[in-house]
């Protein structure tokens, strides 16, 4: 058996895609609890923010994981994770927030821009560095 390079990174994977099951499978509970049948996606405003946070979060993953998978490659896969770590804490505050009030949904999806920021700035860091040394 050969060492995985990244576990760290891999277990936040792992955090971010249970957080979007959990946020889709709350989709689902919304469409019983609201009468909202498939393929409908309107509905009653309590539904709708059911449905905007899994459709954030499936949008804001899309730019999440290549920035923390390149941060872990191009860096240090612990400094990947730790910084990702905060991309589904936000995420989750983002939800909890949204669900009750969206107007409240600030603080949680800046969470997961910072982190998203972050990681790309690692990302180039490593990036330029690599570039450099093959250069020299």
């Amino acid at each position: 058996m050969t060492a995985f390079a990244y576990p760290f990174t891999a277990l936040i994977t792992i955090a971010a895609l249970l957080l979007y099951f959990v946020v889709t499978m709350k989709v689902g509970q919304a469409r019983i609890k609201f009468n909202v049948l498939a393929p409908r996606t309107d509905g009653p405003e309590e539904f709708l923010r059911y449905f905007r946070v899994q459709m954030n979060t499936l949008e804001q993953i899309v730019l999440f994981l290549p920035l923390l998978w390149l941060a872990a490659a191009t860096v240090h896969d612990g400094l990947a994770a730790a910084i990702g770590l905060f991309w589904p804490v936000g995420r989750t505050i983002y939800a909890r927030n949204y669900y009750r009030n969206p107007a409240k949904r600030g603080p949680g999806y800046m969470v997961g821009i910072a982190t998203d920021m972050a990681l790309l700035l690692i990302s180039l860091y490593g990036i330029g560095l690599a570039l450099f040394s093959s250069f020299t």
